[in-house]
């Protein structure tokens, strides 16, 4: 009899261990690590977005307004759900969106727990490379030909490819064009689903744009994003 309350005594206990680890709060401190030449961020594991797709698409909209910070759990949800690697088979358009460079300008203090700074993102790690530390929304507004929503943002989305070489040279001369603007409507439907904003920029110099972010890959949009006023 004893033996058996003990047995029943230890399941109560793990089971309550268990629904206190399932009701435990989302760790919101990201995880940092060292990564080849420069830092690491990693970003805490997103839930999924509950809204119905057919209702983002309804629902979706141009905003260049917006207020921050932003809370990590939806950058990081953000990022995962627009920029996650398109299947695990082989095909050329599957192969083109993954060869799109993703950086992230973060504005200083506007995205809780990410330091402001330039960062790649990482799709396979879902983490963030720090290329450069300071705030730049300022500097890629003036390269956008002064559009405020730049630098007003919580952050600024960035889509980089090159033209010269690479699997989204075979073939079809538009692809990183097209793939560009698959990865943008995915950004806006995202944003939707979480109560974010966003808007798509084509507007910029070029060569301002790759001189912020140290790069010679050709800049195809910018993608401001923020909370909703």
């Amino acid at each position: 009899m004893v033996g058996r309350r003990r047995f029943i005594k230890g399941i109560l206990l793990l089971a309550s261990s268990i629904i206190a680890a399932l009701s435990a709060p989302l760790i919101l401190t990201p995880q940092k690590k060292e990564w080849l030449n420069g830092e690491v961020i990693e970003l805490p594991k997103p839930p999924k977005i509950s809204m119905p797709v057919e209702e983002a698409i309804q629902r979706r909209r141009s905003i260049r307004e917006y207020k921050h910070p932003i809370d990590l759990v939806r950058f990081s949800q953000l990022l995962f759900h627009s920029f996650s690697r398109a299947g695990s088979g082989y095909d050329a358009l599957q192969a083109a969106l993954n060869e799109i460079d993703v950086y992230v300008a973060v504005g200083e203090g506007r995205v809780e727990g990410v330091q402001g700074g330039i960062y790649l993102y990482l799709r396979d790690e879902h983490a963030l490379k720090m290329l450069q530390e300071g705030s730049f929304l300022k500097e890629l507004a003036s390269a956008a030909v002064n559009q405020v929503w730049v630098e007003e943002a919580c952050f600024d989305i960035v889509l980089f490819s090159d033209l010269k070489g690479g699997v989204l040279q075979e073939g079809v001369v538009e692809l990183p064009h097209l793939c560009a603007g698959i990865l943008g409507e995915k950004v806006y439907l995202a944003a939707v689903g979480l109560g974010l904003g966003c808007v798509v920029i084509g507007a910029f110099y070029d060569d301002r744009v790759k001189e912020i972010f140290n790069t010679t890959k050709t800049p195809l949009y910018i993608i401001p994003v923020g909370d909703r006023v």
